[in-house]
């Protein structure tokens, strides 16, 4: 009886061992090293822990955000070029967007929505020159840009001021919105001269 009870520990110990290992396979992970194998010997030479610079599988992924601005609307202040300290041309100007009658609240009757002014700061040259040349007052404009926030020390007040605006590099959009004036009334010949 004593060899019956033995024989089924032993099958148990089999079995339980059998599982684990299963389950040791399916727990693997793989790993990634920062430091070579010549490292990891120099390290536990040193009594440190050689897995201290192994890291898991999985790896932390930081949010970034999107910090990118679409905006239609009409100019307000002129575009002006600025030059920087260090050789570089900014080109300036803002974009008025809202400022429409709302017949959606409870009564108001002709009150116009206040606009929102953003700032454009424009570094790449060419749409620079191309903002200078083509847009004026009122006029329907285009533009794709980041969000950005300009730091700066005003000297008057001796404060650190923080100015959002919405830059134009060199993935940036500026399209001048013509109304009334549609690309169907052109001809073909208009068409190509335009292109090259």
């Amino acid at each position: 009886m004593s060899a019956k009870l033995l024989n089924s520990f032993c099958l148990r110990g089999l079995l339980g061992q059998r599982r684990n290992t299963i389950d040791l396979y399916g727990k693997s992970q793989a790993w990634f090293s920062t430091v070579s194998f010549s490292d990891v010997g120099e390290k536990n030479d040193m009594g440190g822990n050689a897995d201290d610079d192994f890291a898991g599988s999985k790896r932390e992924v930081e949010f970034r955000g999107v910090h990118r601005a679409i905006i239609c609307g009409n100019v307000g202040q002129v575009p002006v070029q600025k030059i920087l300290r260090n050789g570089h041309t900014v080109t300036v100007f803002t974009v008025g967007t809202g400022g429409m009658f709302d017949q959606r609240r409870v009564g108001a009757e002709n009150l116009p929505v206040p606009a929102q002014w953003h700032r454009i700061a424009v570094h790449n040259e060419h749409l620079g020159t191309y903002a200078v040349q083509k847009l004026v007052k009122n006029a329907a404009v285009y533009v794709e840009g980041d969000i950005e926030t300009r730091v700066y020390n005003d000297r008057i007040n001796n404060q650190l001021k923080n100015i959002p605006e919405i830059c134009v590099r060199r993935d940036g959009k500026i399209h001048l919105v013509q109304s009334g004036d549609s690309d169907v009334s052109k001809s073909l010949e208009e068409l190509r001269e335009g292109l090259f």
